[in-house]
């Protein structure tokens, strides 16, 4: 899993009791509020200075800096969990260094972005992922819980969900290479008094040699049988395919059917260290634009 990446979420005002109509996110509720503004100033009353507990998952966070450049919010958090105690070790030499009380948090620097159209009716939100560490849950739960106090009165609420990312998916999938297909059949016992049983039929490559690529398209359309794949005959239909695909040295798992997962971005600069901001914003800029073009937002909407 590369150490550093960043994943899109879509974000939405609209009144409680009305799920299907969402207002603009630059001038929404009776005082025609622009939603990058509100962000800011949840950002200052909550997370500035000594930051914010959230109980429920035991997170904290705590701003560090932010920065509002036309329509883009460019903005840091320090995320951690507490709640658990433990120490830290100098992994050098294999000394304790000192102990993490329950509620200490070992938090990490995360960067952010959040993209407001002039026009539309969702903003588009970067965050950064390190290694396992994210911002994702703790900021999502902080901001919604906020949002619903300060227009109580409106009955106004956010949904944040992740953005859809089909034409990511696709370009990765186009230039992917199968490792692995697996089909997953889930079995009766011949006398019944069990139950079922799961039973996996599995294909994987040899070593410097991949399976077949168009195996992909054609599992994901659900019409690879068996047959194809394996030299036994007369598998049951399965229940579940699986596969594992690569592109560029990142894995993904992928169920035929299911939704497609949360699509992450990979940040390099190609030195291997953590990338500079310079390049965390590039490569947010880059995926946003051409995302919000797709769903027909002018750039000079966001962009200017």
């Amino acid at each position: 899993m590369p150490r550093y990446q960043f994943s899109l979420s879509e974000i939405k005002v609209r009144r409680i009791r009305d799920k299907k109509t969402c207002l603009p996110v630059a001038q929404f509720g009776a005082q025609r509020k622009d939603l990058l503004e509100i962000y800011s100033q949840f950002l200052d009353e909550e997370l500035k200075g000594a930051g914010k507990r959230i109980d429920r998952g035991e997170r904290y966070l705590r701003l560090k800096e932010s920065e509002i450049d036309s329509r883009k919010l460019w903005f840091d958090v320090e995320a951690g969990r507490y709640g658990v105690p433990g120490k830290i070790v100098e992994t050098s030499t294999g000394a304790d260094a000192y102990e993490i009380d329950k509620d200490d948090a070992a938090s990490y620097p995360l960067r952010q972005a959040l993209i407001v159209p002039r026009v539309g009716e969702y903003a588009l939100w970067a965050t950064e992922l390190v290694g396992h560490t994210s911002a994702l849950g703790g900021l999502t739960i902080a901001f919604k819980d906020w949002f619903r106090k300060k227009f109580e009165a409106e009955k106004l609420i956010v949904d944040i969900n992740h953005f859809q990312d089909t034409n990511a998916w696709n370009e990765f999938i186009d230039r992917a290479r199968l490792n692995e297909i697996t089909y997953v059949v889930h079995e009766q016992d011949s006398d019944g008094a069990v139950g079922s049983r799961v039973q996996e039929y599995k294909s994987k490559a040899l070593r410097r040699h991949w399976l077949p690529s168009p195996w992909i398209r054609s599992a994901l359309e659900r019409k690879l049988s068996p047959d194809t794949v394996f030299s036994a005959s007369q598998i049951p239909d399965a229940d579940e395919v699986r596969m594992q695909i690569e592109s560029d040295g990142r894995y993904r798992t992928i169920v035929v059917g299911n939704d497609l997962p949360r699509f992450m971005y990979e940040i390099s600069d190609g030195s291997g260290a953590a990338p500079s901001d310079e390049t965390f914003r590039s490569e947010v800029l880059s995926e946003v634009g051409a995302s919000l073009e797709y769903m027909h937002v002018d750039r000079r909407a966001w962009d200017s």
